[in-house]
């Protein structure tokens, strides 16, 4: 990834963390980066691999469904369960290509049931994003949504709990 494609994706992730942060958890980076150049390179290559690195794996994925989306799905997987179970998102610049690894993930994804799109834009993402949520189900988002409120008031009791273990006091 070069830094252009960095930037906009640091810049869509910033944006769809602030706009739904009840989602923030469900859209990751698989870390797969380096650049082999180096012996420490190859080294982390080599243990990223063993731990289940994929080549060409996509920037983002987001694991949230959707039902009925026609937004390119595998036609015979759709006919079939009516659904996209994530969506993949490769960052490139306007002139960006995919190299064959990552055409061979796209494969995959779609034939698995994903949704995989091609990110030329903060604008694209934004549009991508806000169709995708729509598109989920309403009991799952709200499921979601009420997981995402659980855990920011587990964390905060953690973090209550640390603050007054630091003070000497009990709560």
């Amino acid at each position: 990834m070069n830094h252009e494609e960095s930037n906009m994706q640091q810049a869509c992730v910033s944006w769809f963390r602030a706009q739904y942060p009840q989602y923030a958890m469900l859209l990751i980076h698989p870390i797969n980066e380096g650049s082999g150049h180096t012996t420490k390179d190859r080294r982390r290559q080599g243990i990223h691999k063993a731990e289940g690195a994929v080549a060409g794996v996509s920037d983002l994925i987001f694991f949230m469904p959707v039902y009925n989306a026609s937004l390119g799905l595998d036609e015979e997987y759709r006919e079939d369960f009516g659904m996209s179970h994530g969506l993949c998102i490769e960052f490139k610049t306007p002139k960006g290509k995919q190299s064959q690894e990552q055409k061979d993930f796209e494969t995959m994804m779609k034939a698995a049931g994903y949704q995989y799109e091609i990110i030329r834009s903060f604008e694209a993402f934004r549009q991508l994003m806000t169709a995708w949520i729509s598109l989920a189900r309403k009991n799952d988002r709200q499921r979601i949504a009420s997981a995402h409120v659980t855990i920011v008031k587990e964390a905060e009791e953690r973090e209550k709990k640390r603050f007054y273990k630091i003070l000497g006091k009990e709560i």
